[in-house]
């Protein structure tokens, strides 16, 4: 079964025009459409976002894979899981850096 690409395909887009974090960098990465920050071959879309440290070191991650659970999903509730995962991470890195 193929993902459906025309509803990831408005995903990426609306990602891409998104406003994020400063400090968070948004990698896209779905076969067939946005491949340019694929890191390895994966058969599902995935996005990865990515805390940038001092000096755009790689920081903690967190990588969402697309799998066929999401393929029903509207263009909002994949953009609201992406959401999700910055505000997490986010939420992450504050309570760290409190401790």
């Amino acid at each position: 079964m193929k993902y459906p690409k025309e509803v990831f395909k408005r995903l990426a887009e609306e990602l891409k025009g998104m406003a994020v974090p400063p400090e968070i960098e948004l990698l896209v990465c779905f076969p067939g459409i946005e491949e340019e920050d694929c890191e390895e071959e994966t058969p599902y879309p995935t996005v990865i976002v990515r805390y940038l440290g001092a000096f755009d070191e790689e920081g903690p991650e967190k990588k969402l894979v697309f799998n066929e659970a999401y393929w029903n999903s509207s263009v909002e509730q994949l953009k609201g899981a992406v959401m999700h995962q910055i505000k997490s991470l986010m939420e992450e890195l504050q309570s760290f850096e409190g401790e």
